[in-house]
């Protein structure tokens, strides 16, 4: 069993072993459930014009059994200040932005507490702005959906958001804010796999955030973390994997992709 996995840098950063990654707990599931051997190919997406190209090219080279979409609520709802300097502020914003950009990219300094503090109190007087739209990202993952349902042997299993986190480190409007866009593109993103007929992986609507399961930048798993979504996960696809198989062994069955 093939699995074609379209998530993000959390499945790649920090020093997790790579055994402690939340899509191997998924291949032992699966694995350990159907009786077969389960490889996972990772590509990290990004909502671009160009995404759905991308991903139809992905899925004609490795021919997934199963291709697993995440959606982000970063790209939608987390709100940068640097982001908002480069688009706002003329050459001076953009310098100023891509400075800002670079130092929370830069561990030495993201980890530090000092930095974390001028984040907080960026955020809630200045504010930032969202790398896009709720609008564009549906239209992406809409374009990626319909160009992976063209394959009929292939499954698709869309992720959203698994619940907001009321996070210490982000100022009370900006997080009213962001839960607000993550509430909108959820139900949006439910009607949209309603329509299609594809099954979602759907999670609660509010979490506590927990720090034991975040690396030193408090956003990333580590392996702890990573423990947790990847059993969230495994035990959603195991569900929609059997339903799959059990509707593949009907007979008459087609499936629309138009």
């Amino acid at each position: 069993m093939k699995i074609l996995r379209l998530t993000n840098s959390n499945d790649f950063y920090g020093d997790v072993a790579d055994s402690d990654r939340g899509y191997r707990l998924i291949e032992s599931a699966l694995a350990g459930e159907f009786g077969v051997e389960v490889e996972t190919i990772r590509r990290t997406i990004w909502p671009a014009d160009d995404l759905p190209d991308i991903v139809e090219r992905w899925v004609t080279e490795h021919r997934p059994d199963m291709v697993f979409l995440k959606t982000s609520a970063y790209w939608y709802s987390y709100e940068s200040v640097p982001l908002k300097f480069q688009r706002k502020f003329g050459p001076v914003g953009k310098a100023a932005g891509d400075t800002g950009l670079k130092a929370a990219a830069t561990p030495r300094v993201a980890h530090n507490a000092v930095f974390r503090k001028l984040r907080y109190f960026a955020q809630a007087t200045i504010g930032g702005e969202t790398y896009f739209s709720i609008d564009y990202s549906l239209q992406t993952v809409e374009a990626v959906m319909r160009r992976v349902l063209r394959q009929e042997d292939t499954l698709l299993v869309v992720r959203g958001s698994r619940g907001g986190r009321d996070r210490p480190d982000v100022p009370k409007n900006v997080a009213a804010r962001k839960e607000a866009r993550r509430v909108e593109f959820n139900t949006r993103l439910n009607q949209l796999c309603a329509d299609l007929s594809v099954p979602m992986v759907r999670g609660s609507e509010r979490r506590k955030y927990d720090p034991s399961e975040r690396q030193a930048d408090r956003f990333h798993s580590n392996a702890k973390g990573h423990a947790d979504a990847g059993s969230f996960e495994a035990a959603a696809l195991v569900e929609i994997w059997r339903e799959h198989t059990t509707q593949l062994a009907r007979p008459g069955l087609t499936r629309a992709t138009d």
